[in-house]
C-alpha cells in the first residue's frame, strides 16, 4: 500500500510540475503577443487611373514619426481591402530625403506610415510612445485634379477603416 501511494504521490508532483511549467510558458507568450497592435495610414485607389502622390515628412526633433518615406504599395483584392500577400514594387520618384513621389496604380493601396499600440483619433492628439504627427503636406494628382492634404485638413480625407486610417479615392 505505501508503494502505490508513493508512487501515485510521484507522478501527482510530476503532473503538477508539468503543468506550471505550461501554465507559465503560455503566460508568457500571451503576455507578448497579446499587448501590440498596429494602425496603418493608406492611401487606396479604386479607379481604373493611375494616381501620383506626392508628400513631404519633416525628420522630428524628438519623437518618432508616424509617417515615413519607405511606402509598402499592395494590390487591392475584390471586396477593395488590401491583399497583404500581394505587395508591389515602388518606384520613388523624388530623391530629396524627406520627400516621396510615387505613381499608385489602379486597384491599389500605398501604407505611407504605421502607428504602434495607440489609437489613432486626430492629427493633434498627444500619442504615446513619442510618436509625433510629421506630415507635411499630400499632393495627390488624378488626371489633372490636384488635391493638397495638409495636418489642418487631414481628418477630412482620413478615415478608420478596419483597423486602419485610410483615404479611398473612388
Amino acid at each position: 500500500m505505501k508503494i502505490i501511494i508513493g508512487i501515485v504521490s510521484q507522478r501527482f508532483k510530476k503532473v503538477f510540475s508539468t503543468n506550471k511549467i505550461a501554465l507559465l510558458l503560455f503566460s508568457t507568450i500571451f503576455l507578448f503577443s497579446g499587448c501590440s497592435w498596429q494602425q496603418y495610414f493608406v492611401i487606396s485607389n479604386e479607379t481604373l487611373s493611375d494616381i501620383t502622390i506626392e508628400y513631404s515628412i519633416p525628420i522630428p526633433s524628438d519623437g518618432f514619426g508616424i509617417f515615413n518615406t519607405s511606402p509598402i504599395l499592395y494590390k487591392l483584392n475584390s471586396s477593395g481591402s488590401m491583399d497583404w500577400d500581394n505587395q508591389l514594387s515602388i518606384i520613388d520618384n523624388d530623391t530629396s530625403l524627406f520627400a516621396v513621389k510615387i505613381v499608385l496604380p489602379p486597384k491599389s493601396a500605398v501604407v505611407i506610415g504605421e502607428l504602434s499600440n495607440d489609437n489613432y483619433e486626430t492629427h493633434n492628439q498627444k500619442f504615446i510612445n513619442g510618436r509625433i504627427f510629421n506630415l507635411e503636406k499630400i499632393i495627390l494628382n488624378k488626371n489633372g485634379n490636384f488635391t493638397e492634404i495638409t495636418p489642418e485638413n487631414f481628418d477630412i480625407f482620413f478615415k478608420k477603416t478596419s483597423g486602419n486610417i485610410e483615404y479611398t479615392i473612388k
